[in-house]
């Protein structure tokens, strides 16, 4: 039983290793302007590439030249991807020609285009395609006039908008509120780094070392309580760098940062093989905790909100990160509880499981350090 858990582990890794966060795109509707509805559609460039397989060289790069000659191939999915009715029939979407951003180190293809309708609008519904049967957990957010706060879409999502500016008032506020907090929660669940980073502190929580050997715990009492700090700790401090990059205070690329986060869970694995720290493992997951931090932080980045706004939605998007925290600490909590008192627990589970968690984070760090493509799925 608990080798076959073993093997779904590593599997599970393998599987994980290009997900280091949840897809995101992020649109812009403005005020209609006449007939017409202009918009701003910034979309990752590693979605748009795993969708019409830009990198025609396999070299595992992508060069301009590769994402300039699908220019009317990308427009041609955004053309598909979104569409915008009102009661007088659509408004079909034109978009220009694709430039590219990077923000922290990360790359997106900006477009920028007009949805065009009958008659002057005073509503759209508005229904979001991209990615549809192909990635239940990727979310557009969505951003309307005269409110800076976004609304998350789902895959086939329908989003209504209100040109009327008291309609916009009376319902974005609770709207992005949740849509950030829901967004929190799956960046935490989307995101396999963050995941398996407090999966290999908890491997050793539930036993403790004596005369140079891993022995299981009398009660769940003590494990709680570590496992409480831990979690507390890497909350405290994810919560930190996450504010202070939102906020524009201190920046570190993604290029450096998601590197770092596949050598915090290398480090903890590799601490639980060859153990260095044996307590106060909050401590560790505190400074961790800062690396991580500035990973939350890439959501939202590119939304460019001004201080108030911002801070309401790093407040419900920090909230859903705790949130889907908690369902990671506490299942795989239940978990390891009841398998502590096995005898192959110190081998299988903790030592065999720290091996794999080892293995994939060896291999997100050179597939991100040099841009590489070590494990497909």
């Amino acid at each position: 039983m608990w080798r076959q858990l073993l093997v779904m582990l590593a599997l599970l890794g393998a599987n994980a290793v290009h997900a280091h966060s949840a897809s995101t795109s992020y649109l812009k509707i403005e005020a209609a302007r006449g007939n017409e509805v202009p918009l701003a559609w910034r979309i990752a460039l590693r979605d748009v590439d795993a969708l019409l397989d830009l990198d025609v060289d396999r070299d595992g790069k992508l060069t301009w030249g590769e994402v300039d000659d699908r220019a009317s191939e990308i427009t041609q999915l955004a053309a598909r991807s979104l569409e915008a009715r009102t009661g007088n029939g659509t408004c079909p979407p034109v978009w220009g020609a694709p430039r590219l951003e990077t923000i922290d180190g990360t790359g997106y293809l900006h477009l920028a285009g007009r949805a065009r309708c009958a008659t002057p609008p005073a509503r759209v519904e508005v229904q979001y395609r991209l990615f549809a049967g192909i990635d239940p957990s990727h979310r557009a957010l969505v951003t309307t006039p005269d409110t800076t706060r976004p609304a998350l879409v789902a895959p086939n999502g329908r989003l209504p908008v209100q040109f009327t500016a008291q309609a916009l008032r009376d319902t974005a506020p609770e709207h992005g509120f949740g849509a950030m907090f829901e967004d929190g929660v799956l960046h935490i669940l989307g995101g396999f780094d963050h995941m398996l980073f407090l999966v290999a502190l908890m491997l050793p929580a539930v036993v403790e070392r004596r005369n140079g050997r891993w022995v299981a715990r009398a009660g769940v009492r003590g494990a709680l309580v570590q496992v409480a700090w831990i979690a507390t700790a890497f909350t405290l401090a994810h919560s930190i760098t996450l504010a202070l990059a939102s906020f524009n205070l201190v920046r570190v690329p993604a290029r450096v940062i998601e590197p770092l986060i596949a050598a915090t869970v290398l480090a903890t694995a590799l601490n639980n093989l060859w153990p260095v720290v044996t307590t106060r493992l909050a401590f560790a997951s505190f400074g961790f905790g800062l690396i991580h931090g500035f990973g939350f932080a890439e959501v939202l980045a590119p939304l460019n909100l001004p201080a108030l706004e911002l801070a309401r939605a790093l407040l419900a998007f920090n909230l859903g990160v705790e949130g889907g925290q908690l369902i990671v600490v506490s299942a795989s909590f239940a978990l390891l509880a009841i398998a502590r008192r096995w005898q192959g627990y110190p081998r299988w589970i903790l030592g065999g499981g720290s091996t794999a968690l080892a293995l994939v984070a060896g291999t997100w760090i050179v597939e991100r350090v040099f841009d590489l493509t070590l494990i497909t799925i």
